[in-house]
């Protein structure tokens, strides 16, 4: 486990550098800019910076949940300092417990402490899609609302309608597109923590019971 306790944290770097490259790649074939230069309201520029937000959010997680696993190594290997980790206070608690209902309320809250701020994660990966439908409905509400202009079908007035309502599709497909991609990557992310989180618990239960049982 001493060699894979950083392993988390690795992978998350590895996927985080892909976004960064994919990103940097939209921006040099001028579609990222594009799409901000055609969104007056805002939203695909805000929808970026809250997921690339949620995504250092996830790196700090993936560094939490790798100290942890760390701090796991430690223990089972004899070296119970007192390092502040969560799981070295779980341990340390359980060895003064008997009762079985004791031990698990006692994993349940390892786990809620663990898992506790993906919660968050996991709300801003479903709000994504919400301000995706907001563009969307945006977007078909300026398409509608330009044509309550049109007097007369000459020329100037078609091809500012046309403007308008093309204007109103752009902001309705691209915040569409930014909400679900990010919304997935998010997703994948969070997914890869919630695993490692659930994995740490079983091995620290693991762990706690070979301990229980040397006492």
């Amino acid at each position: 486990m001493k060699h894979n306790a950083w392993l988390l944290a690795l992978h998350w770097l590895w996927f985080f550098g892909l976004l960064l490259m994919g990103l940097a790649a939209l921006w040099d074939k001028g579609i990222l800019p594009w799409m901000f230069a055609t969104d007056n309201t805002y939203l695909c520029l805000l929808m970026v910076g809250i997921f690339l937000l949620t995504c250092l959010h996830c790196g700090y997680r993936s560094v939490f949940l790798s100290q942890q696993t760390h701090a796991l190594w430690d223990w089972e290997q004899g070296k119970r300092r007192d390092n502040g980790a969560v799981i070295s206070r779980y341990l340390r608690d359980l060895q003064a417990i008997a009762n079985p209902q004791e031990k698990q309320l006692t994993a349940e809250l390892l786990s809620a402490q663990l898992r506790g701020q993906h919660e968050v994660g996991w709300f801003i990966t479903g709000a994504l899609i919400k301000l995706g439908m907001l563009g969307t409905v945006i977007g078909f509400v300026m398409m509608l609302g330009s044509m309550t202009h049109l007097d007369a079908l000459d020329i100037t007035q078609v091809q500012t309608l046309m403007s308008q309502m093309t204007q109103g599709m752009k902001i309705a497909l691209n915040t569409t597109i930014i909400g679900l991609v990010g919304s997935m990557l998010l997703g994948i992310q969070y997914l890869m923590l919630d695993r490692s989180a659930d994995k740490l618990v079983l091995d620290a239960v693991h762990a706690s019971e070979v301990v229980h049982g040397a006492v």
